[in-house]
């Protein structure tokens, strides 16, 4: 999808990219809500040729990037760092100054896409390990319960743990947030373990 405010340059950047062997699906305008656009074509990337692209662009570049992730390939004039930078942490994957010549449009589209592919499995790896570390907080919390209120060992509660999450077909964690949150609701709120 190309987003330009100039309808004769967005058609230029068309045939570089039909000869580069890329498919316009969808032009848009700086007026156009792109998060909306967006959601409506399902582009693979989407690039923007703005003379001097604004806060409100990359709001807009930032929200189509939470509901709907991909490639965004920036066309401009303006060369300010604290922008680029700014661009960047919207999720614009390539930022090209001084607009794109047809022998350059596949690399920089293939540069795009990578680096957003690499921040994407990044963002997933994060996800995880965040993930993976509350359930072991969890689980952990878990085990200090049903050892002070059952007596019974560290690798005993662990067990037992295992054992609920295999008959109920449910993880480890889930099961282990079960036993804090009908533990809190019995009692209070458990001590913070560090």
């Amino acid at each position: 999808m190309i987003v330009d405010e100039h309808p004769q340059r967005a058609e230029l950047l068309e045939y570089a990219l039909n000869d580069a062997g890329y498919r316009v699906i969808a032009h848009a305008s700086t007026n156009d809500y792109l998060p909306k656009r967006v959601a409506e074509v399902k582009p693979d990337v989407v690039l923007i040729d703005l003379d001097s692209p604004n806060r409100d662009t990359l709001e807009q570049i930032n929200a189509m990037n939470q509901r709907d992730p991909l490639p965004v390939v920036m066309f401009t004039q303006q060369q300010d760092k604290a922008f680029i930078e700014q661009s960047i942490r919207a999720g614009v994957s390539a930022y090209v100054v001084d607009g794109l010549s047809n022998t350059s449009v596949r690399s920089v589209i293939d540069v795009a896409m990578a680096t957003f592919g690499q921040f994407q499995s990044l963002k997933s790896e994060l996800h995880e390990a965040r993930s993976s570390l509350a359930d072991r907080k969890i689980i952990e919390k878990a085990k200090g319960i049903l050892m002070r209120q059952r007596s019974m060992s560290e690798p005993e509660a662990y067990r037992v743990l295992q054992k609920m999450a295999m008959d109920r077909k449910r993880k480890l964690g889930q099961v282990a947030q079960d036993v804090v949150d009908m533990a809190e609701l019995l009692t209070g709120p458990t001590p913070q373990t560090p």
